[in-house]
């Protein structure tokens, strides 16, 4: 058959335009998801410690507070992202009960994938949220240490919430002067404690550098803490002259408040653990399995003297319940 016939068997619209007719539908299928199986064969397997780690997280996430026994049945590791130095791993977990889950490192937590399919939204909100957190806990005292100087990490927590609120130079004054009061407090909390060497002249109330002085001889002694407490000394004095120098400056910046915060609450952090150590007489090793990762924890409220109990991270034997160790 010539063209002109082939094209004279089309047929005509309305509009006099010749057209193919539609080709007939054939039935088709959407083919089924992987299974977990074939996916694990072909799956790129990441380093055992960390698919281990992910496991025990989220199994502990599932079944802690009932009697649940969810097991991770599969994950694999999706992407990693950077922000801020940070790094986030997102995981993609499967478990014997029907779900998915989204963990996310850096700090780590699990969503689920019913409620966030978007991984990359669910690492926005991830970083969104621990970054609130971070930023909350950035201006409290360390738990494990406020409470032995708490009147100390009491006003330092003022002082943060200022700088905050700060806009003009005269703010940032402000957060040296809480700076400053500060490191007196801590001072006077620690006087009582110390014993002047014979002969010594008692120092006025509020000369920080010549009392903090005596205070770092005091709970650094001996030939061991010698560079301790030249450092504690060297620190005191820097961090003093710092904040007095931001109390009195006309040109205060908010770079500067953070700078003298910043100074404030290492010298805190450092002298907590120092007078911690000192009077806690914590072992080296724990005497059950021969770790180092020994704590102190100050707890003024079990009658005991000295008021600190000793705790191993590795084996969670403490002194309090163990006193024949």
């Amino acid at each position: 058959m010539s063209e002109s016939g082939a094209q004279s068997c089309l047929p005509i619209t309305k509009s006099g335009i010749r057209t193919h007719p539609m080709p007939k539908k054939t039935p088709h299928t959407i083919p089924k998801p992987a299974s977990l199986a074939a996916i694990q064969k072909l799956a790129l397997k990441e380093p055992d410690h960390q698919r281990d780690e992910i496991t025990e997280y989220v199994e502990w996430q599932l079944n802690k507070g009932s009697d649940a026994h969810h097991k991770v049945v599969h994950l694999e590791r999706m992407k990693s992202e950077t922000v801020f130095g940070t790094e986030h791993v997102a995981w993609d977990v499967h478990t014997d009960e029907p779900g998915r889950w989204w963990v996310i490192t850096g700090p780590t937590n699990l969503y689920s994938q019913h409620e966030f399919p978007s991984l990359d939204y669910t690492i926005s909100f991830h970083i969104g949220v621990t970054a609130r957190v971070a930023a909350r806990e950035a201006k409290r005292a360390p738990p494990s240490r406020k409470d032995r100087l708490r009147s100390a990490w009491r006003r330092w927590e003022t002082a943060t919430e200022a700088v905050d609120l700060g806009k003009e130079a005269e703010d940032f004054q402000a957060v040296g002067m809480r700076c400053r009061e500060t490191l007196v407090s801590l001072a006077k909390a620690l006087q009582k404690d110390v014993k002047l060497p014979e002969g010594a002249e008692t120092p006025k109330a509020a000369d920080f550098v010549t009392w903090f002085s005596h205070i770092a001889q005091h709970f650094a002694r001996g030939p061991r803490n010698e560079h301790v407490r030249s450092y504690l000394k060297t620190t005191s004095r820097e961090a003093w002259q710092l904040v007095n120098w931001l109390t009195h400056t006309s040109k205060a910046s908010l770079h500067e408040a953070h700078l003298a915060l910043d100074a404030t609450s290492n010298l805190l952090g450092m002298m907590s653990l120092v007078v911690i150590q000192a009077e806690s007489a914590a072992p080296q090793m724990c005497p059950k399995c021969n770790s180092y990762r020994i704590v102190a924890v100050y707890e003024p409220d079990l009658g005991i003297d000295p008021p600190y109990v000793s705790l191993c991270e590795s084996c969670d034997w403490n002194s309090y319940e163990n006193t024949d160790s």
